[in-house]
């Protein structure tokens, strides 16, 4: 396989940098990544980039109900809740409730607590006793890797035909593919080619550079049929 010129690590950024420059910034953000920093939780969050695709991916589904399993701060919460009708409503489950103090301030900020569901507690256990009142229009996973599996079975039960299903951190910086990789990371590996030869032509995946971190990633995007 042919391997990519060194000097085309320096235009991606340059190309990152000039998306910064000409996207809108809406404060809220800017203050969520800020909380993050100074309350000393994990700057783990999807790239502005990654958000605005989960906010457009819910548009054009029409979604009005989500779920999202692994809050963090709020930041990828706040962008799929936005997408939303008046009526809509957005589940999200986290485990560490340091992280969701973090994350219900976001929404007031944002102006969207009105429409979002936080539950505390591991997601599995939130999952077997989650009442939904109706299918899921879209599922966004971002949580603990090693139960990717459960959380997208959870998914394909109850995200309705047409809906889609969202997983983040598929790459984990290559690693996936790695010749040393260990077993987390070939069990993640083993998950995606479960999900790739499951669904064929309805699934794909979009790699994204998080320059921060130094770090290519990405997110698998599943219809349902």
């Amino acid at each position: 396989m042919p391997q990519p010129k060194p000097e085309m690590k320096p235009l991606w950024i340059n190309i990152l940098k000039y998306l910064d420059e000409q996207l809108d910034h809406d404060p809220t953000y800017r203050w969520i990544m800020q909380e993050t920093h100074l309350r000393g939780i994990p700057e783990m969050q999807i790239t502005r980039e990654q958000g605005r695709t989960l906010n457009l991916l819910a548009n054009l589904v029409g979604a009005r109900r989500i779920l999202e399993i692994g809050t963090l701060s709020g930041y990828s919460t706040v962008w799929m809740a936005r997408a939303l009708p008046e009526d809509g409503k957005l589940i999200t489950c986290e485990l560490n409730p340091k992280h969701a103090e973090l994350a219900r301030d976001a929404f007031a900020q944002a102006g969207v607590a009105d429409k979002i569901v936080l539950h505390l507690g591991p997601a599995l256990e939130t999952l077997a006793s989650l009442e939904l009142d109706g299918p899921l229009d879209m599922t966004f996973i971002d949580a603990d890797k090693d139960h990717n599996l459960d959380y997208f079975q959870y998914a394909e039960a109850h995200t309705r035909s047409g809906g889609l299903i969202v997983v983040d951190n598929i790459f984990l910086n290559g690693r996936v593919i790695a010749p040393d990789a260990n077993d987390y990371m070939k069990a993640l590996n083993a998950f995606n080619i479960h999900v790739f030869q499951k669904y064929g032509n309805a699934v794909t995946a979009i790699p994204f550079y998080k320059m921060e971190e130094d770090n290519v990633d990405g997110i698998m995007v599943v219809r349902m049929p």
